[in-house]
């Protein structure tokens, strides 16, 4: 079989790597040439690789069912033996009652039959004339209605007792069935899961060069067609996601640009600075639509507001400010960390604003109201990014401590802690459907994590040096990051069948 990423090319290895790289496992030799000496040593050539995985089969006794087999065989014998002696039990007890019922109605009919047989008492016999005095003078009738009554109460009660006894026996088996049907519901939704993610396919979509410093900051528009990057390089670029092409550059005289982020119609453009100020650009003309000014220090993160109404900014000066973007007026400053404030987000339904900060923390905010909800404390260094999932339930962050943590929302208790940088890890976000968890780091490395099982799926390796931002477009499988590299990728990352 030819390599698919590059035509006629045979392969000739397989990538052992506990990764998905853009390459993905089967590799030929221009392939080996790209992953590096560090990942040759974790490929196998082709043939070796069968051999090796035939033997790890042999010496695994899969082929070796007899414990299987035996136990199969035992619970189906266990199953139909009691489902004979049930019913032989349930077959016995019918026959035994129905003895009671027809001795109480051949009692019952004796007493009607004496009285009916001896209508002409003159040639009737002594001793049926006896019966009939008896019952006549005594309370011969009274005690068998009072006997039979009691039988009667009797058998009842055994019927009560039998059948409370059956409905408990009846939930125990529906109890174990259920446990049953679990363990291959666990299975089969553990099967499916691990093949849907057999299925993530992973390439680099393009390269875009431009800026002539460190891209700290990139953001799709909510049509997911342009995607903002901001620089040290003290400019805005807007690219044409689909050609790769730029489409504008925006200048910010001596002004760093820490952070960029579209407006929820696509028709605006915020972005934080060195310079303490936040600026509102015009998408389609590239012009300067208005300055915000209220911080004292450098404005590190800016987030618009779900309506579009509010932008929120967070600064070096360690607090946050909500704008008012019609009017442009400064509505309220939430005070609270105890040093800068590197990242905000806002939930998806608007009410909630995090915030997080090198004083190690993340705070949860009431925008209404601007009381501090909640603080998370979890890092052991900075706080670089946190980010809000798609439904609002999960709250991811990340830290100089080289962690990520997935926290519950409504308790604040965290979900999981997610390992497998090797350095600061500067940027955090996730797919539009919820699934996947993007992270990028000052190792130069982008991991992909499982959300629902904290597991990392997949590393991609494209920039040379940090990577700063990450972010996925909205409305399809597209990600990008930024780099100190200076540039940006883009990347195709789906589940493909």
């Amino acid at each position: 079989m030819d390599c698919s990423d590059h035509i006629q090319n045979p392969i000739v290895s397989i990538c052992i790597a506990p990764h998905k790289c853009q390459f993905q496992r089967k590799l030929c030799g221009q392939c080996l040439y790209h992953h590096g000496m560090a990942l040759i040593q974790q490929t196998i050539p082709l043939n070796q690789f069968q051999e090796m995985v035939i033997k790890k089969l042999k010496e695994s006794n899969l082929q070796e069912t007899s414990d299987l087999t035996k136990q199969r065989i035992a619970f189906k014998s266990m199953l139909f033996e009691n489902e004979n002696l049930l019913k032989k039990i349930c077959n016995d007890l019918s026959e035994q009652i129905k003895e009671t019922y027809d001795w109480i109605e051949r009692k019952n009919q004796s007493y009607i039959n004496i009285i009916n047989d001896n209508t002409n008492l003159a040639v009737s016999s002594y001793t049926d004339i006896d019966k009939l005095v008896s019952i006549l003078q005594g309370s011969t009738l009274n005690d068998w209605k009072a006997q039979k009554n009691k039988q009667m109460m009797e058998i009842d009660k055994i019927k009560n007792l039998l059948d409370q006894e059956i409905n408990g026996f009846i939930q125990k088996l529906k109890e174990v069935q259920k446990e049953i049907k679990s363990l291959i519901q666990v299975q089969s939704n553990q099967e499916e899961e691990n093949q849907k993610w057999n299925d993530l396919k992973i390439h680099e979509l393009n390269k875009l060069d431009g800026h002539s410093n460190y891209v700290v900051s990139v953001c799709f528009s909510p049509d997911g067609t342009t995607l903002a990057s901001g620089s040290w390089d003290k400019s805005i670029r807007l690219w044409d996601v689909k050609t790769g092409q730029q489409k504008c550059k925006l200048d910010v005289c001596n002004s760093i640009i820490f952070s960029v982020c579209f407006s929820p119609d696509g028709t605006t453009l915020a972005s934080g600075s060195s310079n303490k100020s936040i600026r509102l650009w015009d998408v389609k003309t590239g012009q300067q639509k208005s300055k915000l000014d209220g911080h004292s220090s450098c404005v590190n993160s800016v987030c618009f507001s779900p309506d579009g109404i509010t932008l929120a900014s967070g600064s070096g000066d360690n607090s946050i400010c909500i704008w008012d973007i019609k009017s442009g007026q400064q509505n309220a400053k939430f005070d609270g960390h105890t040093s800068y404030v590197n990242s905000i987000c806002f939930s998806p339904d608007g009410l909630t604003l995090a915030s997080g900060s090198y004083d190690k923390s993340i705070r949860l905010w009431d925008v209404k109201t601007g009381q501090q909800q909640a603080k998370l404390d979890g890092h052991s260094n900075y706080v670089q990014s946190v980010c809000f999932s798609p439904d609002g339930t999960i709250l991811a962050s990340s830290s100089s401590d080289k962690s990520i943590i997935l926290w519950n929302v409504e308790t604040g208790q965290q979900k999981a802690k997610l390992d497998g940088h090797s350095s600061c890890v500067n940027s955090v976000c996730f797919s539009p459907d919820g699934t996947i968890l993007t992270s990028c780091s000052s190792d130069k490395v982008i991991l992909l994590w499982n959300v629902k099982t904290g597991q990392q799926k997949a590393k991609l390796d494209g920039h040379s040096s940090c990577v700063n931002s990450v972010c996925f477009s909205p409305g399809d499988s597209i990600l990008a990051s930024g780099s100190s590299d200076n540039s940006i990728c883009l990347w195709v990352v789906k589940f493909e069948k």
